[in-house]
């Protein structure tokens, strides 16, 4: 039997154990989804509340953040709806996500266990729909805290198996427990935690498990689904960071108009979580993760080089304007800095996508410049042992098999 045969088996189910998987899935789902539904109304009328307060909660506006709202021509009504909407969105996302996985892979536990993270998360990664319910609802208390704790779970110990279903390596199944009893008090009685620092110790272990299982157990298939998970998670987080450091430094007033642009690109940067998973669970494409994570780089860095560049610009031409006008404003300079922009782009493009390739994707730089010049080599080659040669050479320096040979049909 082939590792790949073994992997499936470990991890597929059959008979009674199916049907109880199948089945407790459906009901933590549906009360998930019901609990959610019923929280929409009353997360509404949470959003439209002006907060009277000293400090105020993301979603609720002070007065002066209303007449904000009302100067940029938008009601309190719209804000709410907005936000409520977005909240939506985002818990859809993970909902069809997950639907997807457990629809192609509901034989297979490990399908049917990152299914229902995705859709616990999605719901309760902004727990304030749940907490209004709550309120509004105390019958309802239990069972929020309790999906709460459920969904915080379910996402360390997918970290933890991820992708094929096992504890890697063997001791991290020792920390189990004490996450199972932190979540438990996180959810029940916060109040018993103090400092929390255990939150700490289980980024750490789950980072420490996938970089582990990467480099030491996994085939290259579980390394492309690893490196899927880990590109969309490392995206979520460091979108979401930069956001809301941005909005700290450059807004602090609050802006109303500036929050929800801000949200609105939260939660489509918080999208890209459930999409990597998706994909890795899935097997979808797996292998385009290397380019993504490539041109990421590339234009990641090209952005940051011309807004360093444009803004240099700007600052060195508005004072040589100033010395020799005595102008403190000039539109001149706008132009000629958007036109130094646009002449560094492709140049600019060029040299920072040659520095990533030599510096992160060697092997792969190397043999296309190992291609490019047998390509310009073999156009005016006439003696066909020489181009034979040429050939098996070229191969197996960029492919590096384990033999070469050519067959030439006669």
């Amino acid at each position: 039997m082939s590792a790949k045969a073994r992997d499936q088996l470990e991890t597929r189910l059959t008979g009674r154990p199916l049907i109880l998987a199948r089945s407790l899935w459906i009901v933590v789902v549906a009360l998930a989804v019901g609990l959610y539904v019923l929280s929409i109304p009353i997360q509404f009328a949470h959003s439209q509340t002006v907060c009277s307060g000293a400090t105020c909660p993301w979603d609720q506006l002070s007065p002066t953040g209303v007449e904000q709202l009302q100067q940029a021509g938008q009601s309190l009504g719209f804000y709410a709806g907005y936000l409520t909407a977005l909240n939506a969105i985002l818990a859809l996302g993970f909902s069809i996500v997950a639907a997807v996985i457990f629809w192609r892979k509901s034989d297979d536990w490990m399908g049917i266990f990152a299914s229902l993270t995705l859709v616990l998360f999605g719901i309760t990664f902004n727990s304030v729909p749940i907490t209004t319910a709550e309120n509004v609802y105390p019958a309802l208390l239990f069972l929020s805290k309790f999906l709460n704790f459920l969904g915080n779970t379910c996402l360390i110990l997918f970290f933890y198996l991820l992708p094929d279903g096992r504890f890697v390596p063997r001791w991290i199944l020792w920390l189990v427990p004490f996450v199972v009893v932190h979540k438990a008090l996180s959810a029940f009685r916060p109040e018993l935690l103090g400092k929390d620092w255990f939150v700490l110790v289980e980024l750490a272990s789950m980072l420490f498990a996938q970089i582990y299982r990467y480099r030491h157990v996994a085939n290259s298939v579980q390394r492309q689904q690893t490196t899927w998970v880990v590109f969309g998670t490392t995206l979520a987080v460091s979108g979401a960071a930069a956001l809301f450091l941005y909005i700290r430094i450059a807004w602090p007033g609050g802006n109303p108009i500036i929050r929800l642009i801000v949200s609105t690109a939260l939660h489509l940067i918080i999208l890209q979580f459930p999409l990597s998973i998706g994909m890795a669970i899935l097997r979808s494409r797996l292998w385009d993760i290397d380019l993504l994570i490539r041109r990421t780089l590339i234009y990641s860095a090209l952005t940051g080089l011309l807004a360093l560049a444009y803004f240099g610009s700007v600052v060195g031409l508005q004072g040589l304007v100033r010395l020799i006008t005595g102008q403190s404003q000039s539109q001149l300079v706008t132009v000629v800095s958007t036109l130094v922009i646009a002449a560094l782009f492709v140049p600019l493009r060029g040299r920072v996508q040659e520095f990533i390739d030599r510096r992160f994707y060697r092997r792969k730089y190397d043999a296309a410049r190992t291609l490019a010049a047998f390509g310009n080599s073999v156009r005016n080659e006439v003696d066909l042992g020489r181009l034979a040669a040429h050939l098996i050479k070229v191969v197996d320096e960029t492919l590096q098999p384990e033999t070469v040979s050519l067959w030439l049909k006669g």
